[in-house]
């Protein structure tokens, strides 16, 4: 199937629009972007008073690569990306449960990869110099009229207000009476480590029903870890590398480089609608999940391109439940993966196994329409 990417043929009959973004993240600085191109008027506000740097980073699937491309950065993400050629599921004793080339689920043709956190936010940054950003900045009140005072004093008048700001958004919460996150039973520890010697080219998860550990290389030797541990009673007691003193080295070694890097609750959002009159929800503030499907960047991207999409072909009226038609069934498909997979851990190892092995096929996410929304 061929990706339905913007239909660049299609005329665009509404340019102009007023949008105002809370949250520079991936999310909102990609809309920016994608609605520069299309000849809106973004405004980027962001809580932070500056951009902190993260020892973390991401894992890019084919559908996040080609995101960025078709937002402008193919090339500059290339040029920071390590590429990912295989992935590898092992079980309890390293017992081989998947191994795989990416090739198997996304096409010959298509590549993965690893990026740092701060070079991808970096590369956004570079490709939105030309759109005003304000950090340290929030929305203090609502006015009539498509307006908002915002804390540094002064008033913005907008056709379309995003929440742009995450699993913990004020725009979804307190702007729009939205849901709250909820917890998923798991805690996560995410960093990145040096000296690295092990395969350079593939992704690699080993799976207990307690706990996961992934490798995901990032090139001259550096080594990206995420770790998570079920606990339904909140963080894990004690020192959490002790869970995985069962692993070997390298594994060990890398643990030791960690520290006690702060772990974070895995939360998930499920927003009931992503709009609300001239408002909008995306990425994360409006669908957070489990990072099991790896598709955080992707879909916070694709959001981006879809909005700026359908604000371009439509009225305002018209293009929020168009975007939210658009991107719900898509959405509520990589939801349900992540559910299934987060499902399986938490069956006996031997089912556990079994389900992971008869499971080496094709994902379907390659084979989604990547802007679509249908599956």
């Amino acid at each position: 199937m061929q990706d339905t990417m913007i239909n660049n043929g299609s005329p665009q009959t509404h340019s102009g629009v007023r949008v105002l973004i809370a949250g520079g993240g991936i999310a909102g600085l990609s809309l920016a972007r994608a609605l520069r191109d299309a000849g809106h008027d973004p405004l980027v506000i962001e809580r932070s008073h500056e951009w902190a740097a993260a020892n973390t980073a991401y894992y890019l699937p084919t559908n996040a690569v080609r995101a960025l491309d078709q937002l402008g950065l193919g090339d500059a993400v290339a040029a920071a990306a390590h590429p990912i050629s295989r992935q590898r599921v092992t079980g309890a004793g390293g017992r081989v449960l998947a191994d795989l080339p990416v090739s198997t689920i996304w096409g010959e043709q298509n590549r993965c990869a690893t990026i740092r956190r701060d070079s991808l936010h970096e590369l956004l940054l570079k490709a939105t110099t030309d759109i005003p950003i304000r950090l340290g900045t929030t929305i203090d009140a609502r006015l009539r009229d498509n307006a908002v005072r915002l804390s540094d004093g002064s008033v913005e008048h907008h056709d379309v207000l995003v929440g742009a700001d995450g699993v913990d958004s004020l725009v979804r919460t307190a702007g729009i009476g939205g849901t709250e996150p909820t917890y998923t039973g798991r805690w996560a520890w995410r960093f990145i480590a040096d000296g690295w010697d092990g395969e350079e080219g593939t992704w690699q998860a080993r799976l207990a029903s307690d706990r996961s550990l992934l490798t995901m290389p990032l090139g001259e030797g550096a080594v990206f870890c995420y770790a998570d541990i079920a606990s339904a009673n909140g963080r894990p007691t004690g020192d959490w590398r002790n869970y995985f003193n069962d692993l070997d080295k390298p594994i060990t070694d890398l643990l030791a480089q960690a520290g006690q890097v702060p772990g974070n609750p895995i939360m998930e959002v499920d927003q009931p609608y992503a709009f609300l009159g001239r408002t909008v929800l995306i990425g994360d503030a409006a669908h957070a999940m489990s990072p099991s499907m790896s598709q955080g960047v992707a879909l916070a991207v694709e959001d981006a391109l879809v909005l700026a999409e359908t604000l371009s072909s439509l009225p305002v009226y018209q293009a929020l439940p168009a975007y939210e038609q658009r991107r719900a069934e898509r959405i509520a498909w990589v939801r349900s993966q992540a559910h299934r997979r987060d499902s399986a851990r938490g069956l006996t190892r031997a089912a556990r196994d079994r389900v992971l092995r008869l499971t080496r096929r094709r994902s379907g996410l390659g084979q989604q329409a990547l802007l679509a929304g249908t599956p």
